[in-house]
């Protein structure tokens, strides 16, 4: 079975994240990152793909408070409504890799997950493994699923964790997080090339690292490095992480073809 790259195209790629009066799917975006998709399977590169849910997803969970559990009977709805809108997000992206002739399936980690604390504990993953080795690209995104916590019952479960579960599925050693910009950038707003996995503590505080500068981190960028340090495993074994814009075309084809381009890279 040849190794994947698994491929996390963020929230904040495929819908405006920054409104938060106003639902915003960029569908020229999707449009574009499933052609992309479709000029990697042409050129050998094997993928599996995780996406995010962006405000689809993220404004009915915080209005509800699904992401403190379900400790209403009225949440239940709630969830209905989130899945539903979230599902019509989820088709986009299907419908536009299929335009393409990406032989994706969809996996719902709400039916293969189990979560304690919000932290995965189960992954029911062989029905993914066994379409990937026939030639399939698996596409999972972030969900709400079954949650050990009484206390929660049910927990939101990212994309970003999401990741490296599929990573470490189908033994592979790179992950690409595509975001809305170029990489982790230091405080003079240049894209930092490199970080090694013991600077991760380093830059999330804001300290200076390799660059020989401090390094500027807010918002999401911040837990996703937050999320990429509790993977120490994954680097051990030699796997990468790479962050880069999938705003601008072209950039995933060409760091994953030839290693060009900006982007950040973290390595052991």
């Amino acid at each position: 079975m040849s190794e994947p790259v698994v491929v996390k195209i963020g929230g904040s790629v495929l819908t405006d994240k920054k409104r938060t009066d106003e639902i915003i799917v960029r569908d020229d975006v999707i449009e574009y990152v499933a052609e992309e998709v479709r000029s990697l399977l042409d050129a050998g590169v094997r993928l599996a793909l995780v996406h995010g849910v962006g405000v689809v997803g993220h404004l009915p969970v915080k209005k509800y408070e699904l992401y403190k559990g379900i400790k209403r009977k009225e949440q239940l709805i709630h969830l209905t409504y989130a899945q539903n809108r979230v599902n019509e997000l989820r088709q986009k992206i299907l419908n536009a890799l299929e335009r393409h002739g990406v032989p994706a399936v969809k996996f719902y980690p709400s039916s293969i997950v189990v979560q304690d604390t919000g932290r995965i504990v189960k992954f029911f993953g062989d029905g993914i493994k066994r379409f990937y080795e026939v030639g399939f690209v698996p596409v999972l995104s972030g969900d709400m699923t079954a949650d050990l916590n009484d206390q929660l019952k049910l927990s939101v479960c990212s994309g970003d964790q999401l990741a490296f579960a599929l990573a470490d599925l189908l033994g592979s050693k790179r992950v690409v997080f595509g975001v809305d910009v170029d990489g982790v950038y230091d405080r003079r707003g240049d894209v930092v090339e490199k970080i090694r996995f013991v600077e991760i503590e380093k830059v999330v505080k804001g300290e200076e690292v390799g660059t020989g500068a401090a390094v500027d981190v807010t918002g999401g960028m911040k837990g996703k490095l937050l999320e990429i340090a509790r993977h120490e495993d994954f680097f051990r074994r030699g796997g990468e992480v790479w962050i880069l814009s999938l705003i601008k075309k072209g950039t995933l084809y060409r760091a994953l073809i030839d290693g060009s381009g900006t982007f950040t890279r973290i390595v052991w």
